[in-house]
């Protein structure tokens, strides 16, 4: 198998937006469609000895992830990431076009983050006030959303989800 070396400032810009996008959306197991799969009547059951539903896990990542696009798209005036963590009170959601609209939501907002890292015009590197760049809330999302993600998948497998 032969292998090709990216070599020039413009290759090595590309193959990190893509390859930061790619796991943005969450990689080979992706965010949004583990969502839509997840069964909404087992979106408010909270398992024995955890804090959290894949409810709350939702409105946790989607609180999160909302901090770290309002930083990459005005870095200036967001500058504070990484607040208290906001963990929804309601551990279900009020109806099935609750948690939709919220799986929505979160895809639009997903999108929007990537197309931040996809638009060469954004400056990925450029070290802000807060000494945080674009890429480090990408890699933040990124790293924060898969965590998460994984406790919804072992709370859908303990469910029956999957």
């Amino acid at each position: 198998m032969k292998t090709e070396r990216v070599t020039t400032e413009k290759e090595i810009d590309a193959l990190v937006r893509e390859q930061l996008a790619e796991l943005l959306k969450g990689g080979f197991a992706p965010n949004v469609i583990l969502l839509r799969e997840f069964d909404y009547n087992k979106a408010g059951v909270m398992l024995d000895g955890l804090h959290f539903s894949a409810w709350v896990l939702l409105g946790h990542i989607r609180a999160r992830h909302q901090t770290l696009l309002n930083f990459m798209k005005d870095p200036a005036n967001n500058d504070n990431v990484w607040p208290d963590a906001h963990w929804p009170e309601n551990h279900q959601p009020q109806s099935e076009q609750e948690w939709n609209d919220a799986i929505d939501a979160y895809e639009r907002e997903l999108d929007e983050m990537i197309a931040l890292v996809q638009n060469p015009i954004t400056d990925l590197f450029e070290v802000q006030a807060n000494g945080k760049t674009r890429s480090w809330a990408a890699m933040t999302t990124l790293h924060h959303t898969g965590y998460h993600i994984g406790q919804l998948k072992t709370v859908g497998r303990q469910l029956g989800v999957w």
